[in-house]
């Protein structure tokens, strides 16, 4: 089976193709340029060093947010261009989850992406209770100020929320939060590959038309008319 991966979600955009649980090719930018001036460029040079086709290619997979409202339009529009053209099956994964996918702990997996506006996206998961990460929290759309009131043990955090937002964050919350620098802050697009390929053969997938992404949080245009305010932090 083989996948072509797109991941724009976050500043990390990523392309990457995976055939029968092997990662052929990947290439990804920190926002060097804008992913959606990037991405046609990374499936191309990904193909050419698969030799593949696009044609050839069995599963297209995109990721699903949240993260950047632009970003995610990037790959979904992408991907679900490519599934319509080549009727092909369309498989679309959370942010959240692709972070939690990537780490081996024993620990639950706290997963935290940068919202903006002192705000993070998160994901509490358990990685013992099935082949994919399970929810034990969210997803949802939080102020930093409430991390401390849904974290009451000992995680392993992942995702650029953290990096972003630790000056801010109480020293007793500080304490439950452990890292591990062996573990990527963005979702990656070969993460999303492989596990797309194992959704795939487990008939997890959709039609080109079904794709609905994860946003959460409102867009700031209508934050503003609905007069949402953020509070500083201290």
């Amino acid at each position: 089976m083989i996948v072509l991966a797109m991941e724009t979600s976050t500043q990390l955009g990523g392309v990457a193709v995976i055939k029968d649980g092997q990662v052929l090719a990947m290439e990804s930018s920190l926002r060097q340029k804008s992913h959606s001036e990037v991405l046609n460029r990374f499936v191309q040079n990904c193909l050419d060093k698969a030799h593949i086709k696009l044609e050839e290619v069995d599963i297209f997979a995109v990721g699903q947010g949240p993260g950047s409202f632009t970003g995610i339009r990037v790959a979904a529009n992408a991907g679900k261009s490519f599934s319509y053209i080549y009727n092909r099956p369309l498989v679309t994964i959370d942010s959240l989850v692709l972070l939690a996918a990537a780490v081996k702990s024993h620990l639950p997996v706290l997963s935290i992406i940068n919202a903006y506006k002192n705000m993070v996206y998160l994901g509490l998961f358990d990685l013992n209770k099935s082949p994919e990460p399970t929810y034990i929290v969210g997803p949802g759309a939080v102020p930093v100020q409430k991390l401390k009131d849904l974290i009451t043990q000992d995680v392993l955090v992942v995702g650029d929320g953290y990096e972003t937002y630790q000056e801010y964050l109480p020293e007793d919350l500080k304490q439950k939060l452990h890292r591990d620098v062996q573990f990527s802050d963005q979702p990656l697009s070969e993460t999303l590959g492989l596990l797309a390929e194992k959704r795939a053969k487990l008939n997890k997938t959709i039609e080109w038309n079904s794709f609905v992404p994860l946003y959460i949080r409102a867009s700031e245009a209508e934050e503003q008319r609905k007069g949402i305010v953020i509070s500083p932090l201290k």
